[in-house]
C-alpha cells in the first residue's frame, strides 16, 4: 500500500469555482475591466493565481497583472468561501486512507494564504498531514520542486506516494516528480483533455478513488 496521497485542491477536493469566480470579478471590477464566466473561470484556473489573473485580464492591461494579482489575492484570502463545498464522499474516502496509516496532504497552485484559509474552515476536519500552496520564489506545478520538498516533510519517496488531482497540470506534476497519479472526473477538466495530458487511473467518484488507492 502507499505511504502517502497528495491531493490537489481546486476541483479536487472542493469545488471552489463559483468563489474563485466572485473574487475575480470583483477584481476586474474593481479595475474597471469586465467580468469574466463561470466556464472562463472554468477553463483560467489550474496554473496558479497569477496565471488566472493574466488570464482574466484584457489582453491591452497584461502587462499590469502583478499589480491586479496582488488585488486579486487580497479580496481571495477575505473570502468566506460562502460558495464552496467539498464533494460527495470525500469525508469517508480521507478517514479510510487514514485509518490504513497512510498520510495525506494537500499541494495546490492557490497561494499560501489561501489555502491556509480553507486549511482551517473547510478542510481541518480531514486533518492533513501538510498543506502546501504557492509560496514566493517556488515555481507553481508542474515544476516538482515543491512535490519534492512536500514529500521530504512527509518522510516518503515519490514511489511510496500518489498524486491525486483532476487538471492536466496534476498529471504532469506526478510525472515530473516520479509518482504514480489518479485523475479524478467531477473536477474542472474533462477525461479526453487528462487523457491528452498522459493520464491512466481515473477515478469517477470518492468511492472508486477510495478503492483504487487502497490497492495500489
Amino acid at each position: 500500500m502507499v505511504k502517502a496521497v497528495v491531493f490537489d485542491l481546486d476541483g479536487t477536493i472542493l469545488d471552489t469555482l463559483p468563489d474563485l469566480n466572485r473574487c475575480m470579478n470583483a477584481a476586474l471590477r474593481a479595475a474597471g475591466y469586465p467580468e469574466i464566466t463561470l466556464e472562463q473561470t472554468r477553463r483560467y484556473v489550474g496554473h496558479g493565481g497569477r496565471n488566472f489573473a493574466l488570464a482574466a485580464l484584457p489582453a491591452s492591461a497584461r502587462d499590469t497583472v502583478d499589480a491586479f494579482y496582488a488585488q486579486y489575492c487580497k479580496i481571495h484570502v477575505a473570502c468566506k468561501n460562502e460558495h464552496t463545498h467539498p464533494f460527495e464522499g470525500e469525508a469517508a474516502c480521507m478517514a479510510a486512507l487514514k485509518k490504513a496509516g497512510c498520510k495525506i496532504a494537500v499541494l495546490t497552485n492557490k497561494s499560501q494564504e489561501g489555502a491556509d484559509v480553507l486549511g482551517g474552515t473547510l478542510l481541518k476536519e480531514y486533518g492533513f498531514d501538510a498543506i502546501v500552496g504557492n509560496r514566493p520564489g517556488i515555481p507553481v506545478k508542474p515544476d516538482p520542486t515543491s512535490t519534492f520538498a512536500l514529500l521530504k516533510e512527509l518522510g516518503v519517496s515519490p514511489q511510496e506516494a500518489v498524486f491525486v488531482g483532476d487538471g492536466d497540470t496534476d498529471v504532469e506534476t506526478a510525472k515530473n516528480a516520479g509518482m504514480r497519479s489518479v485523475s479524478v472526473l467531477w473536477g474542472y477538466r474533462s477525461k479526453e483533455e487528462l487523457e491528452k495530458a498522459g493520464a491512466e487511473r481515473f477515478a469517477s467518484s470518492y468511492a472508486q478513488l477510495q478503492e483504487i488507492l487502497l490497492s495500489l
